[in-house]
């Protein structure tokens, strides 16, 4: 295939992958607004699972279509990461009214078990051979039940008024629509892996660099999309969990591609090597860092602690460049 058609389609599929997602995240603020479904419900299964399609259907692809399983690790690490760094770049950018907003006390414990599933994945990586069960690592059925417990500690229902949003789209024309967006990104997620793919090969990328770039900036989008659309219309706490939701289901998705893997040569996806080490070590402290944020900013409205809440937002883009950076140079080397 002509290089020229690789870049033209990998550009094409992030461009439908942004416009779903600015649609995704206007119907999940009306169903927010005309349901009595919690905001964190909302966002964090909702939302998250759907606009964590593309990881899903990327790493299936990669683990038994591409056969790359350092694709995997990589996708998802790397999707975590550019999710909570553009996440604080948007509550830069919506300054204003990010003042105001105030954020449900539920994303503590869920930040918390993002940390969680963090330590379980460097268990898989520092431990792999011991936790090897056939083909697939002990750690990945961790990581589901842990989700499991997750969902039934989550908030289901608010006390909306269903008068919040104004739009002339009703509930039922909402979910429908919001349905139809969702069966069309998963076909743009499937074309994104073989993109992907290509464009590594092109430029001469390590498998698990290039997850974590090409498909993890990619992959990501949903979430980052549909989260400024929500940041747009004010609704920080959905947007909140749309983002964290979204990190914590992909992990489960670790446990399907490590499931799957056997169609790879019998190799799980916990592979270490230094892109998967460093990602582990900055998606940890990028999301410790939205959880001091997050008790912080719930504390207080003075305005020095805001500033200090506004200083700890950028750390997570800080980490994300830092990783690129290093990253980059470890290549070149």
């Amino acid at each position: 295939m002509p290089d020229a058609v690789v870049y033209i389609g990998y550009m094409l599929m992030v461009a439908l992958i942004v416009f779903l997602s600015m649609k995704l995240g206007k119907y999940v603020d009306i169903i927010d607004a005309k349901s009595k479904i919690s905001g964190a419900f909302i966002g964090g299964v909702m939302l998250a699972a759907v606009t964590s399609l593309p990881e899903l259907f990327t790493s299936l692809t990669a683990v038994w279509v591409v056969r790359e399983n350092e694709l995997v690790l990589g996708n998802i690490l790397g999707s975590d990461l550019v999710n909570l760094a553009f996440f604080g770049v948007m509550l830069l950018v919506f300054s204003r009214g990010f003042r105001k907003a105030r954020f449900s006390k539920f994303y503590y414990l869920a930040l918390s078990v993002a940390l969680g599933m963090y330590g379980l994945v460097a268990i898989g990586l520092y431990f792999a051979e011991y936790m090897r069960l056939t083909w697939y690592s002990a750690v990945s059925p961790v990581i589901l039940v842990l989700y499991i417990l997750f969902i039934q500690k989550m908030p289901k229902t608010s006390e909306s008024d269903g008068d919040k949003c104004k739009d002339s789209l009703t509930l039922k024309q909402a979910v429908i629509r919001f349905c139809i967006c969702a069966a069309v990104l998963i076909g743009a997620s499937i074309a994104m892996t073989y993109f992907s793919d290509l464009v590594s090969e092109m430029l001469g990328l390590g498998k698990t660099f290039a997850g974590a770039l090409l498909l993890g900036v990619a992959t990501s989008l949903p979430e980052l999309i549909s989260s400024v659309t929500l940041c747009f219309r004010g609704n920080f706490d959905t947007a909140a969990g749309n983002i964290i939701g979204s990190n914590i289901f992909n992990f489960t998705i670790l446990f399907v591609a490590d499931v799957f893997s056997f169609g790879s040569g019998a190799s799980n996806i916990y592979i270490p090597n230094l892109d998967s080490k460093f990602l582990l070590i900055f998606g940890a402290a990028a999301t410790l860092t939205t959880l001091v944020m997050m008790l912080a900013k719930n504390r207080t409205k003075h305005i020095g602690a805001f500033l200090g809440v506004q200083a700890a937002n950028a750390v997570p883009p800080v980490l994300y460049v830092l990783y690129l950076l290093i990253t980059t140079a470890v290549i070149a080397i």
